[in-house]
């Protein structure tokens, strides 16, 4: 539990970057918003557990481990790619959200409305589905793991939006974009293990 604990936090770290970014712009995340956040990574990650469950039932162990490493060393190279180009585009996607999450708040109100909520939640919930299927092929309980990044999610994306008064944040956000993909590479090699 531990192990999915410690993992969890470190894949949803652009959570609480992303409350403080808000927090930064005076942009408020309420209650029914921020449950809406923390749902995304708990139905996503589920479902792509029961999915991946379902998928490699009849593979062997070592096909499953060499998917593993493809797969996770793949979003390793695109997870960096994507950090290098971080902030560059300028359109309201789902790219634009991730690399940017300030930008969900389409209408710039200074409060998310469930839709902008939605599209964040999506956004910080495509690392975790990543992280889901690993466990997946490690034959994780799916909601236990389901709900553990989404609690963490609400946790660390509300720490986040309280923390606008503190400097050193601010210092760590620089380079934190890195961190998913050094995982994807970690979690890579694990499954040559």
């Amino acid at each position: 539990m531990a192990h999915l604990i410690f993992l969890s936090l470190l894949v949803s770290l652009d959570g609480f970057f992303s409350g403080f970014s808000f927090s930064l712009k005076k942009i408020r995340i309420r209650l029914p918003q921020l449950l809406l956040i923390s749902l995304c990574p708990l139905v996503i990650v589920a479902a792509v557990m029961l999915s991946s469950q379902l998928l490699t039932a009849g593979i062997p162990a070592q096909a499953s481990k060499g998917l593993g490493f493809v797969l996770f060393f793949c979003l390793a190279y695109l997870s960096f790619a994507d950090a290098l180009k971080k902030r560059s585009s300028s359109s309201p996607s789902l790219i634009a959200v991730i690399n940017n999450p300030a930008r969900s708040d389409l209408d710039q109100n200074q409060h998310l409305s469930s839709r902008e909520a939605l599209l964040l939640g999506l956004a910080l919930s495509l690392d975790n589905a990543v992280l889901g299927f690993s466990f997946a092929l490690d034959k994780a309980p799916v909601w236990s793991t389901a709900l553990c990044f989404a609690v963490v999610n609400f946790l660390l994306v509300k720490a986040g939006n309280l923390c606008q008064t503190l400097p050193f944040v601010r210092r760590m956000e620089k380079g934190s974009e890195y961190l998913p993909s050094l995982l994807f590479l970690i979690l890579a090699f694990s499954r040559l293990l």
